[in-house]
Protein backbone atom coordinates (compact mmCIF):
# COMPACT_ATOMS: atom_id res chain seq x y z
CA UNK A 1 0.00 0.00 0.00
CA UNK A 2 2.81 1.91 1.10
CA UNK A 3 4.38 1.43 -2.41
CA UNK A 4 1.29 2.25 -4.34
CA UNK A 5 0.99 5.70 -2.53
CA UNK A 6 4.61 6.90 -3.50
CA UNK A 7 4.45 5.62 -6.55
CA UNK A 8 1.21 7.83 -7.20
CA UNK A 9 2.61 10.45 -5.17
CA UNK A 10 5.47 10.26 -7.30
CA UNK A 11 3.27 10.60 -10.57
CA UNK A 12 1.57 13.79 -9.08
CA UNK A 13 4.48 15.62 -8.91
CA UNK A 14 5.98 14.80 -12.23
CA UNK A 15 2.24 15.43 -13.69
CA UNK A 16 2.82 18.64 -11.87
CA UNK A 17 6.07 19.55 -13.09
CA UNK A 18 5.28 19.05 -16.84
CA UNK A 19 2.12 21.54 -16.37
CA UNK A 20 4.45 24.34 -14.91
CA UNK A 21 6.84 23.52 -18.28
CA UNK A 22 4.02 23.49 -20.56
CA UNK A 23 2.81 27.04 -19.73
CA UNK A 24 4.64 29.69 -21.65
CA UNK A 25 5.62 33.25 -19.79
CA UNK A 26 6.60 36.53 -20.74
CA UNK A 27 7.60 39.41 -19.48
CA UNK A 28 7.75 42.76 -20.58
CA UNK A 29 9.41 45.57 -19.25
CA UNK A 30 10.85 49.26 -20.65
CA UNK A 31 9.03 51.94 -22.69
CA UNK A 32 6.07 53.67 -20.97
CA UNK A 33 6.04 55.98 -24.62
CA UNK A 34 5.30 52.39 -26.00
CA UNK A 35 3.03 51.31 -23.41
CA UNK A 36 -0.47 51.73 -25.12
CA UNK A 37 0.39 50.37 -27.94
CA UNK A 38 1.35 46.66 -25.94
CA UNK A 39 -2.08 46.89 -24.35
CA UNK A 40 -3.25 47.07 -27.79
CA UNK A 41 -1.74 44.41 -29.33
CA UNK A 42 -1.53 41.89 -26.21
CA UNK A 43 -5.04 41.07 -26.15
CA UNK A 44 -5.10 40.45 -29.84
CA UNK A 45 -2.53 37.01 -29.92
CA UNK A 46 -4.88 35.40 -27.37
CA UNK A 47 -7.90 32.86 -28.85
CA UNK A 48 -11.05 34.38 -29.03
CA UNK A 49 -12.90 33.15 -25.41
CA UNK A 50 -9.81 32.14 -23.84
CA UNK A 51 -7.87 35.06 -22.67
CA UNK A 52 -8.56 36.97 -18.78
CA UNK A 53 -6.30 39.29 -17.94
CA UNK A 54 -6.08 42.05 -14.86
CA UNK A 55 -5.77 45.39 -16.31
CA UNK A 56 -6.61 47.63 -13.07
CA UNK A 57 -2.53 48.87 -13.08
CA UNK A 58 -1.19 51.70 -15.23
CA UNK A 59 2.08 49.70 -16.00
CA UNK A 60 1.52 46.24 -14.26
CA UNK A 61 -1.17 43.92 -16.08
CA UNK A 62 -1.00 40.41 -16.79
CA UNK A 63 -2.94 38.70 -19.82
CA UNK A 64 -3.29 34.93 -19.84
CA UNK A 65 -4.77 32.42 -22.39
CA UNK A 66 -3.93 30.21 -25.49
CA UNK A 67 -2.39 31.23 -28.98
CA UNK A 68 -3.30 28.50 -31.16
CA UNK A 69 -4.59 31.13 -33.77
CA UNK A 70 -1.30 33.57 -33.40
CA UNK A 71 1.20 30.56 -32.71
CA UNK A 72 -0.21 27.91 -34.24
CA UNK A 73 2.53 25.52 -32.80
CA UNK A 74 1.82 26.19 -28.84
CA UNK A 75 -1.98 24.61 -29.82
CA UNK A 76 -3.98 24.77 -26.67
CA UNK A 77 -1.12 25.69 -24.57
CA UNK A 78 -1.56 28.48 -21.45
CA UNK A 79 0.65 31.02 -21.96
CA UNK A 80 0.46 34.38 -19.90
CA UNK A 81 1.93 38.14 -21.03
CA UNK A 82 2.86 40.18 -17.88
CA UNK A 83 4.20 43.82 -17.82
CA UNK A 84 5.97 46.15 -15.82
CA UNK A 85 6.85 48.83 -17.82
CA UNK A 86 9.39 50.90 -16.11
CA UNK A 87 10.99 53.47 -18.56
CA UNK A 88 13.96 52.78 -21.44
CA UNK A 89 17.17 52.55 -19.80
CA UNK A 90 15.88 50.76 -16.72
CA UNK A 91 13.79 48.23 -18.86
CA UNK A 92 17.09 47.32 -20.80
CA UNK A 93 18.94 47.16 -17.77
CA UNK A 94 16.81 44.98 -16.01
CA UNK A 95 16.70 42.50 -18.74
CA UNK A 96 20.41 42.28 -19.09
CA UNK A 97 20.94 42.02 -15.52
CA UNK A 98 18.07 39.82 -15.25
CA UNK A 99 16.53 41.91 -12.23
CA UNK A 100 12.94 40.56 -11.01
CA UNK A 101 10.04 43.37 -11.03
CA UNK A 102 7.55 43.19 -9.36
CA UNK A 103 4.53 41.99 -11.79
CA UNK A 104 0.53 40.39 -10.88
CA UNK A 105 -0.63 36.84 -11.19
CA UNK A 106 -4.21 37.31 -12.61
CA UNK A 107 -6.26 37.01 -10.20
CA UNK A 108 -4.06 40.14 -8.62
CA UNK A 109 -1.39 38.78 -6.34
CA UNK A 110 1.90 40.17 -6.37
CA UNK A 111 4.88 38.17 -7.76
CA UNK A 112 8.36 38.77 -8.68
CA UNK A 113 9.35 38.27 -12.57
CA UNK A 114 12.35 38.55 -14.34
CA UNK A 115 11.64 40.23 -17.31
CA UNK A 116 12.39 38.49 -20.57
CA UNK A 117 12.07 41.81 -23.52
CA UNK A 118 11.87 45.39 -22.98
CA UNK A 119 10.69 48.18 -25.05
CA UNK A 120 12.94 50.85 -25.64
CA UNK A 121 13.14 54.52 -27.29
CA UNK A 122 16.37 54.69 -27.68
CA UNK A 123 19.33 52.00 -29.10
CA UNK A 124 21.33 50.28 -26.19
CA UNK A 125 24.28 52.27 -26.95
CA UNK A 126 22.49 55.20 -25.89
CA UNK A 127 22.06 54.15 -22.64
CA UNK A 128 23.93 55.50 -19.79
CA UNK A 129 26.10 53.53 -19.58
CA UNK A 130 25.60 52.47 -22.63
CA UNK A 131 24.80 48.79 -23.35
CA UNK A 132 26.24 46.49 -26.20
CA UNK A 133 24.16 44.81 -28.56
CA UNK A 134 25.59 41.46 -27.16
CA UNK A 135 23.70 42.16 -23.99
CA UNK A 136 20.69 40.85 -25.66
CA UNK A 137 19.81 37.70 -27.80
CA UNK A 138 17.88 39.76 -30.53
CA UNK A 139 17.02 43.75 -30.71
CA UNK A 140 13.95 44.30 -33.17
CA UNK A 141 12.92 47.46 -34.85
CA UNK A 142 9.09 47.78 -34.32
CA UNK A 143 7.81 51.45 -34.45
CA UNK A 144 9.03 54.86 -35.14
CA UNK A 145 8.49 57.78 -32.75
CA UNK A 146 8.42 61.38 -33.37
CA UNK A 147 8.43 64.27 -31.14
CA UNK A 148 7.35 67.70 -31.49
CA UNK A 149 8.62 71.22 -29.93
CA UNK A 150 5.32 72.51 -28.35
CA UNK A 151 4.80 76.16 -27.28
CA UNK A 152 2.14 77.80 -24.58
CA UNK A 153 0.15 79.70 -26.86
CA UNK A 154 1.43 82.94 -24.92
CA UNK A 155 4.22 82.91 -27.49
CA UNK A 156 2.16 85.01 -29.92
CA UNK A 157 4.63 84.54 -33.18
CA UNK A 158 6.74 82.15 -32.42
CA UNK A 159 5.78 78.84 -35.25
CA UNK A 160 9.89 77.29 -36.00
CA UNK A 161 12.56 76.65 -33.53
CA UNK A 162 15.78 75.99 -36.02
CA UNK A 163 18.54 73.58 -34.81
CA UNK A 164 20.87 76.27 -33.66
CA UNK A 165 17.68 77.66 -31.77
CA UNK A 166 16.78 74.77 -30.24
CA UNK A 167 20.14 73.91 -29.04
CA UNK A 168 20.53 77.35 -26.99
CA UNK A 169 17.15 77.07 -25.37
CA UNK A 170 18.55 74.00 -23.77
CA UNK A 171 20.79 76.13 -21.72
CA UNK A 172 19.94 79.68 -22.39
CA UNK A 173 16.10 79.83 -21.28
CA UNK A 174 15.05 81.55 -18.32
CA UNK A 175 14.74 84.72 -16.24
CA UNK A 176 16.91 87.48 -17.73
CA UNK A 177 18.13 85.23 -20.78
CA UNK A 178 16.56 84.27 -23.93
CA UNK A 179 13.55 86.68 -25.22
CA UNK A 180 10.56 85.62 -27.03
CA UNK A 181 11.17 87.84 -29.85
CA UNK A 182 14.82 86.19 -30.70
CA UNK A 183 12.42 83.13 -31.37
CA UNK A 184 10.36 85.46 -34.25
CA UNK A 185 8.16 86.18 -31.21
CA UNK A 186 6.33 88.94 -30.88
CA UNK A 187 7.15 89.75 -27.04
CA UNK A 188 9.76 90.34 -25.41
CA UNK A 189 9.11 88.16 -22.24
CA UNK A 190 11.66 85.36 -21.37
CA UNK A 191 10.97 81.87 -22.68
CA UNK A 192 11.06 78.57 -20.53
CA UNK A 193 12.18 75.15 -21.27
CA UNK A 194 10.73 72.01 -20.55
CA UNK A 195 11.55 68.66 -20.64
CA UNK A 196 12.36 64.95 -18.93
CA UNK A 197 15.14 63.82 -16.64
CA UNK A 198 18.36 61.88 -17.65
CA UNK A 199 17.30 58.77 -17.64
CA UNK A 200 13.82 59.14 -20.10
CA UNK A 201 14.02 57.70 -24.02
CA UNK A 202 12.46 61.13 -25.26
CA UNK A 203 15.17 63.20 -23.98
CA UNK A 204 18.03 61.45 -24.98
CA UNK A 205 16.25 60.91 -28.15
CA UNK A 206 15.72 64.56 -28.55
CA UNK A 207 18.63 65.52 -27.52
CA UNK A 208 20.91 63.64 -29.80
CA UNK A 209 18.10 64.65 -32.85
CA UNK A 210 19.30 68.52 -32.35
CA UNK A 211 23.03 67.55 -31.30
CA UNK A 212 23.09 68.60 -28.11
CA UNK A 213 25.47 67.89 -25.46
CA UNK A 214 25.77 68.53 -21.91
CA UNK A 215 23.58 69.54 -18.74
CA UNK A 216 20.37 71.35 -20.16
CA UNK A 217 18.69 73.83 -17.95
CA UNK A 218 15.19 72.61 -17.55
CA UNK A 219 12.26 74.69 -15.58
CA UNK A 220 9.23 73.11 -13.73
CA UNK A 221 6.51 74.78 -11.61
CA UNK A 222 6.78 74.47 -7.76
CA UNK A 223 3.65 73.96 -5.53
CA UNK A 224 2.71 77.51 -5.90
CA UNK A 225 3.04 77.82 -9.58
CA UNK A 226 6.07 79.71 -9.84
CA UNK A 227 8.69 78.18 -12.30
CA UNK A 228 12.07 76.89 -10.70
CA UNK A 229 14.79 74.80 -12.28
CA UNK A 230 14.73 71.41 -12.32
CA UNK A 231 16.47 68.17 -13.35
CA UNK A 232 13.56 67.77 -15.72
CA UNK A 233 9.81 65.94 -15.52
CA UNK A 234 9.39 61.67 -14.27
CA UNK A 235 6.55 61.95 -16.63
CA UNK A 236 5.84 63.27 -20.00
CA UNK A 237 2.51 64.05 -18.98
CA UNK A 238 3.77 66.46 -16.65
CA UNK A 239 5.83 67.91 -19.64
CA UNK A 240 2.75 68.61 -21.06
CA UNK A 241 0.66 69.92 -18.71
CA UNK A 242 3.27 72.37 -17.46
CA UNK A 243 3.70 73.76 -21.28
CA UNK A 244 -0.58 74.03 -21.29
CA UNK A 245 -0.54 75.65 -18.01
CA UNK A 246 2.21 77.93 -17.72
CA UNK A 247 2.89 81.19 -20.21
CA UNK A 248 6.12 81.54 -22.16
CA UNK A 249 7.06 77.23 -22.38
CA UNK A 250 8.35 75.34 -24.68
CA UNK A 251 8.85 71.55 -24.18
CA UNK A 252 9.55 68.65 -25.94
CA UNK A 253 7.32 65.42 -26.48
CA UNK A 254 5.43 62.88 -28.30
CA UNK A 255 2.72 63.17 -30.35
CA UNK A 256 0.53 61.64 -27.72
CA UNK A 257 1.40 63.78 -25.25
CA UNK A 258 0.79 66.92 -27.42
CA UNK A 259 -3.10 65.53 -28.36
CA UNK A 260 -4.10 66.01 -24.53
CA UNK A 261 -3.27 69.59 -24.79
CA UNK A 262 -3.51 71.14 -28.47
CA UNK A 263 -6.13 73.23 -27.55
CA UNK A 264 -4.24 75.22 -25.34
CA UNK A 265 -0.47 74.58 -26.93
CA UNK A 266 0.76 74.73 -30.63
CA UNK A 267 2.92 72.36 -32.07
CA UNK A 268 6.29 73.99 -33.79
CA UNK A 269 8.19 73.65 -37.08
CA UNK A 270 11.73 72.06 -36.45
CA UNK A 271 14.15 73.67 -39.13
CA UNK A 272 11.49 75.36 -41.29
CA UNK A 273 9.41 72.13 -41.47
CA UNK A 274 5.78 70.92 -39.79
CA UNK A 275 5.77 67.32 -38.36
CA UNK A 276 4.38 65.47 -40.37
CA UNK A 277 4.13 61.05 -41.41
CA UNK A 278 5.15 62.18 -44.71
CA UNK A 279 7.94 64.18 -43.71
CA UNK A 280 9.46 61.83 -41.18
CA UNK A 281 9.51 59.16 -44.05
CA UNK A 282 10.85 61.14 -46.93
CA UNK A 283 13.38 62.43 -44.38
CA UNK A 284 12.61 66.16 -44.01
CA UNK A 285 11.51 66.35 -40.79
CA UNK A 286 14.24 64.74 -38.21
CA UNK A 287 12.40 64.84 -35.09
CA UNK A 288 11.96 61.11 -34.41
CA UNK A 289 13.23 57.80 -33.28
CA UNK A 290 12.98 54.08 -33.52
CA UNK A 291 11.12 52.12 -31.14
CA UNK A 292 13.22 49.02 -30.05
CA UNK A 293 12.38 45.64 -28.78
CA UNK A 294 15.19 43.71 -26.64
CA UNK A 295 15.20 40.32 -25.78
CA UNK A 296 17.47 38.47 -23.04
CA UNK A 297 19.73 35.55 -23.56
CA UNK A 298 18.43 32.49 -22.77
CA UNK A 299 14.75 32.40 -24.07
CA UNK A 300 13.11 29.12 -24.34
CA UNK A 301 12.19 28.56 -28.22
CA UNK A 302 8.37 28.43 -26.47
CA UNK A 303 9.15 32.27 -25.42
CA UNK A 304 10.41 33.24 -28.90
CA UNK A 305 7.39 32.17 -30.54
CA UNK A 306 5.45 34.34 -28.92
CA UNK A 307 7.95 37.24 -28.64
CA UNK A 308 7.71 36.85 -32.71
CA UNK A 309 4.42 36.93 -32.20
CA UNK A 310 3.83 40.29 -30.79
CA UNK A 311 6.91 42.11 -33.06
CA UNK A 312 4.66 41.16 -36.32
CA UNK A 313 1.18 41.48 -34.11
CA UNK A 314 3.46 45.47 -33.50
CA UNK A 315 4.71 45.72 -37.08
CA UNK A 316 1.92 44.83 -39.16
CA UNK A 317 1.57 47.29 -41.65
CA UNK A 318 -2.06 47.45 -41.91
CA UNK A 319 -2.47 48.17 -38.01
CA UNK A 320 0.04 50.64 -38.32
CA UNK A 321 -1.57 52.59 -40.92
CA UNK A 322 -5.15 52.55 -39.89
CA UNK A 323 -5.28 51.81 -36.33
CA UNK A 324 -5.83 55.13 -34.29
CA UNK A 325 -4.06 53.56 -31.37
CA UNK A 326 -0.75 53.92 -33.54
CA UNK A 327 -1.53 55.81 -36.82
CA UNK A 328 -1.68 59.31 -35.91
CA UNK A 329 0.57 58.85 -33.06
CA UNK A 330 3.48 56.92 -34.18
CA UNK A 331 4.93 56.49 -37.86
CA UNK A 332 4.67 53.19 -40.26
CA UNK A 333 7.93 51.68 -40.51
CA UNK A 334 6.80 49.91 -43.53
CA UNK A 335 6.63 53.38 -45.99
CA UNK A 336 9.74 54.75 -44.15
CA UNK A 337 12.20 55.81 -47.52
CA UNK A 338 15.06 56.82 -44.86
CA UNK A 339 16.72 55.38 -41.96
CA UNK A 340 19.85 56.15 -38.98
CA UNK A 341 21.64 53.67 -37.73
CA UNK A 342 21.95 55.40 -34.06
CA UNK A 343 19.71 57.68 -32.03
CA UNK A 344 20.45 61.60 -34.02
CA UNK A 345 22.47 59.77 -36.49
CA UNK A 346 22.64 60.81 -40.17
CA UNK A 347 19.52 60.32 -42.13
CA UNK A 348 20.59 58.15 -45.30
CA UNK A 349 17.74 56.58 -48.32
CA UNK A 350 16.68 53.23 -48.37
CA UNK A 351 15.74 54.33 -51.64
CA UNK A 352 19.31 54.27 -53.09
Amino acid sequence: MNIKKTALLAALGVLAVFNAQAQVELTVTGSTAFRSISFNRFPVLFDSGSLQSNVTNANIRTYTGTMSNAVPALGNTTVTIRSAFSGSAAGMIAVRNGTPLSALNVDGTSVNKTPDVAFSDVFPGSANPPIPESAFAKRDVVGVTPFVWVKNNSLVGVDNLTREQAVLLMTASGTGLMPANFLGGALTNNVYAVGRDSGSGSRITVEKDIGFVGNPTLWATNGAGVLITTNGYSSASLVASTVKGTSYTIGYMSLGDFITINTSATALSYNGVPFSATNVQNGKYAMWGYEHLVSRNGMSANQQLVRNALVSAITNQTYQTSDPSYAGLFVDIANMQVERGADGGTITSLQF
